[in-house]
């Protein structure tokens, strides 16, 4: 394995109960089931809400996928409903994947299918969210093997030692029998080749500046430490009630606004009444 290569492991209401305090050594990124099929209640999955508040709080860096099983663009549109209302204020710093296996989706005919697939990536796209497909090698050979898909992610599952598939491929499922402290059983073991934290930082997507109170461009006060990088390991300086422009931000860094003198906190921010 490369030194840019992630480690990670994607899980469902399978694996029941993660504890995920003993699996978080283990791990550099989870892809997270948010549920299956049609936009309903009772097919989210059971432990979505618990499995993603608890890599927000250790700060495991995480993704979604949903298992599809429209065959139709007015299940597709379901589908995408369904996803969009589960990750709604989700700090996703890993793509939403859509996971393209299902018996009933490949007795399709091969145009039908790939519409279907490609209606969902652009409407998730269009919300401005990295957007990927998940299937088998044999699938992304044979049924989904369109240049219609060939600008979306693909998240290949191959069971295998070595990656052989030959298109543009940033995750790679390597292995069902993954066993890990704090999981009981198996689990997906998966290997990312894109850093895709920076990637998604640096593209604007997956909405991750929204849960900043301030945005870029805005004129603040600072008061307390400026840092010399987002990681906030270096104090250059210390100010109080100076005023600065917002240059840059970053929902994941510790120290995640940039201003002109460097980077600085959360609780040092704050704007003046008028």
């Amino acid at each position: 394995m490369g030194d840019n290569m992630m480690k990670g492991i994607d899980v469902s209401s399978y694996q029941g109960r993660i504890d995920w305090i003993k699996v978080k050594p283990y791990i550099e990124f989870a892809m997270i089931r948010c549920g299956w099929g049609n936009n309903l209640k009772r097919q989210d999955d059971v432990y979505f809400e618990r499995n993603t508040e608890m890599c927000e709080n250790l700060k495991i860096p995480y993704g979604v996928y949903l298992y599809s099983y429209a065959t139709t663009l007015d299940e597709a549109r379901s589908e995408v409903e369904h996803t969009l209302r589960l990750i709604r204020g989700k700090k996703l710093e890993y793509p939403v994947f859509l996971d393209v296996e299902s018996k009933r989706q490949m007795a399709l005919p091969k145009d039908k299918l790939v519409e279907i697939v490609k209606y969902y990536c652009e409407e998730i796209q269009k919300e401005g969210y990295y957007v990927g497909i998940y299937a088998s090698l044999n699938r992304f050979r044979s049924n989904l093997d369109s240049k219609e898909l060939d600008s979306f992610d693909k998240w290949v599952a191959e069971w295998n030692d070595i990656f052989t598939y030959k298109g543009k491929a940033g995750m790679w499922q390597n292995t069902s029998y993954e066993e890990l402290p704090g999981i009981r059983g198996r689990v997906d073991g998966d290997v990312a080749f894109y850093d895709y934290p920076k990637i998604i930082r640096e593209a604007g997507l997956n909405h991750l500046e929204e849960n900043l109170k301030y945005h870029k461009g805005e004129d603040v006060f600072v008061t307390g430490d400026i840092y010399e990088n987002r990681e906030a390991t270096k104090v250059v300086k210390k100010v109080c009630d100076q005023e600065y422009k917002i240059e840059k931000t970053d929902n994941i860094a510790k120290a995640p606004y940039k201003i002109e003198d460097g980077y600085v906190k959360t609780d040092s921010v704050y704007k003046k009444c008028p």
